[in-house]
């Protein structure tokens, strides 16, 4: 099995070697926390954390038991204490640089903020590494121990093949995609913050599912750097968010903290009341404040015009998530159809309960994606489909996925959708499939050939109805008629 590809393996394999994978790259940055002068030993703790998270989070029905609730819980408590070294530490390297570029009345407040934020982040490591780095370890032992080994229940008689790691991990790829395009679609204005934090959390636990496949996945190592642009962007205006909220509270401190300051040196005849009014907080803070504010509306006009705009760079990694898709499942076919116009209903059909089909297409121009939502009497099944070419012969990959993926996928088709009744005639070999659109007066006619350069006889029944062969003819294809 060493041998195999992460994609190739069991799903028990694979979201097991992941998981210990990132407890790993955490026990490590843990070592190096315990060290006073460790260099983004917070980071990559906090890193390892959110991976292992995500992880369980996305393969939860493997891991379920091994990484239970209970487990997963005590991991969220130690990630959330890192969060205020984290976020110290980020807005402190923000108040330095910026502060390089201040005039000197501008100084005095740039360095007494930098003071207070040093001061937070000293607190905040310490507390981690006092109590938080024994919880981890007692974590780490546990997760390390029952990760290691897992039982698979087989019932004799059945099939024991399992799924693989590819498929299970392109599912959770593509929801994730999904719920991070669904939050997207919700963020209107630079003060829809709380949105926007959400959207870069599914941002994040996209890129996690993505890395592990980095090495042996075409396309993937690109799809991990767009991802990464992206939840750059997000985390930027987060942390901006967070900065100018900081500052503000810093603002209202120093002008509480420097009243009583100025009220005890005014009846003071030594110069020092001069002395303090040379060196006044406020403009550099209030100087921070509007460069914040500047740097949001940037920052997000660069997300309305370069990412969320049609065609921009959401469609181009929502293209690389699905393509990523396409080869995990590694499950591709060739479709091989041909197409006719028709009248209207031949009465044969009359003699078959149709299905009932809902689908919708995601915004995309080489793949096509379609997820479809076929109800046949009390049975609903709901699939998603990637297409790629055009006429006679196709590439076509095709899975069965959750309702909840559906629905998920399925609010991102608006304006692309297609309702109709499928009627099922069987003629001699082949199965002939005529569609009635419950949105238009359309009919038309679909038969799957077993080679390209299979001869197609029409069957007597369908002829009278018959207008054209329509398979080369773009405005037949379904994406196309969607509305």
């Amino acid at each position: 099995m060493s041998g195999d590809t992460l994609a190739e393996i069991s799903a028990h394999e694979g979201a097991r070697r992941v998981a210990l994978g990132y407890l790993e790259q955490a026990a490590a940055a843990a070592k190096r926390l315990e060290t006073e002068g460790a260099d983004d030993a917070l980071h990559d703790f906090r890193v390892g954390i959110r991976r292992l998270r995500a992880c369980s989070r996305a393969y939860d029905e493997i891991l379920g038991e091994e990484v239970g609730t209970k487990l997963r819980r005590r991991l969220k408590r130690v990630a959330a204490a890192t969060n205020p070294g984290r976020d110290a530490e980020v807005q402190l390297d923000w108040v330095m640089t910026v502060g390089d570029t201040e005039g000197p009345l501008e100084k005095h407040g740039v360095l007494w903020l930098a003071d207070r934020l040093r001061g937070r982040r000293d607190e905040a490591y310490a507390l981690v590494r006092g109590q938080l780095i024994d919880e981890f370890g007692k974590l780490e032992g546990r997760l390390k121990k029952t990760l290691s080994t897992y039982v698979i229940h087989h019932r004799v008689g059945e099939r024991s093949e399992g799924p693989r790691f590819g498929a299970v991990a392109a599912e959770a790829i593509e929801r994730s995609m999904a719920e991070l395009r669904t939050d997207l679609a919700e963020v209107h204005s630079i003060e829809d913050e709380e949105i926007a934090h959400r959207a870069r959390i599914h941002g994040k636990r996209l890129r996690y599912l993505l890395e592990p496949f980095r090495a042996e996945a075409d396309g993937a190592k690109q799809t991990v750097k767009t991802c990464k642009a992206l939840q750059d962007l997000l985390g930027d205006l987060n942390d901006l968010h967070n900065l100018a909220a900081t500052v503000g509270e810093a603002l209202e401190d120093a002008s509480v903290e420097r009243a009583r300051r100025l009220r005890e040196l005014a009846i003071r005849v030594d110069g020092a009341l001069e002395t303090e009014l040379a060196t006044d907080h406020e403009p550099g803070l209030l100087a921070m404040l509007q460069r914040i504010q500047r740097d949001r509306v940037s920052m997000f006009d660069s997300l309305v015009n370069d990412w969320l705009a049609p065609g921009g760079r959401l469609d181009e990694l929502d293209g690389q998530i699905r393509s990523l898709g396409a080869h995990l499942r590694g499950r591709e076919g060739v479709e091989i159809e041909r197409k006719y116009l028709l009248f209207g209903l031949p009465p044969r059909c009359e003699e078959v309960a149709p299905l009932t089909l809902e689908q919708g297409y995601l915004p995309g121009e080489r793949l096509v994606e379609r997820v479809r939502r076929i109800t046949d009497g009390g049975r609903t099944t709901t699939l998603r489909t990637v297409k790629l070419g055009a006429g006679v012969q196709r590439i076509e990959v095709e899975e069965e996925c959750s309702p909840e993926l559906f629905d998920a996928l399925y609010a991102l088709t608006e304006g692309r959708r297609v309702r109709k009744h499928r009627f099922r005639v069987p003629e001699g070999s082949l199965l002939w499939e005529i569609d009635r659109f419950l949105d238009r007066e359309l009919f038309l006619a679909e038969v799957e050939l077993p080679t390209a350069d299979t001869e197609v006889s029409v069957p007597e029944w369908l002829l009278p109805y018959l207008v054209r062969d329509v398979t080369d003819e773009p405005a037949y294809v379904n994406a196309v008629l969607a509305r």
